[in-house]
């Protein structure tokens, strides 16, 4: 168990005792920030009407909150992923010992108007139980504000208090002519507590 909280837990995170300390683990979205937004400077050259020089994203608060909520659910191990020219053939290897992705039919996202259509949807296995207090649910989304990945899992809204089961995530591939690793402890979602609420 992993208690993110420093008083009485609203979300913990749970895995089998036999993969504890093998997979990666959830860790706050703040450590995921997007390179993009790091490597802004915070002001600019030009200036405003006062004369103080203009001010970048990286002086918005709100965007920085925005990606700095919640808890980023990682890959589970590495994955072998190869594409073709038209992404029409997607091949998925695992490592040996855990399986960390399957496939969707398209049909269940809509066929030919499916996201990534026409590659499969993946669906990346997630090891981790999400456990939530009372009248909290969990959201899930793809990073906020990162655009450099080769896929995006789908968002999902899940009464994890009522839910004590791992939750996969759906995925949408991007990239054609990819044959490569996506290393483990690659950031998948990112998962952050909701009241429910009449």
């Amino acid at each position: 168990m992993i208690n993110l909280f420093k008083k009485k837990p609203i979300m913990e995170f749970y895995c089998h005792p036999d993969l504890y300390g093998i997979i990666p683990e959830p860790k706050p979205a703040a450590k995921y920030v997007a390179d993009w937004f790091k490597k802004i400077p915070p002001e600019m050259e030009e200036r405003d009407q006062t004369g103080a020089k203009t001010l970048t994203a990286k002086r918005c608060i709100p965007m920085l909150d925005a990606m700095s909520l919640g808890y980023v659910i990682p890959l589970a191990g590495d994955l072998h992923v190869k594409t073709n020219e038209d992404k029409t053939h997607i091949e998925c290897t695992s490592p040996p010992g855990i399986k960390v992705s399957e496939f969707h039919s398209l049909d269940q996202l809509g066929g030919r108007t499916a996201p990534g259509f026409p590659t499969a949807p993946l669906k990346f296995i997630n090891y981790w139980v999400i456990k939530t207090a009372p009248g909290w649910s969990t959201m899930i989304t793809p990073l906020v504000n990162r655009f450099d990945g080769h896929f995006t899992c789908l968002s999902g809204l899940v009464d994890t208090d009522r839910y004590p089961k791992e939750i996969n995530f759906p995925a949408a591939w991007h990239t054609p002519n990819f044959d490569d690793i996506i290393p483990a402890g690659t950031p998948l979602v990112v998962v952050h507590p909701v009241l429910r609420s009449s």
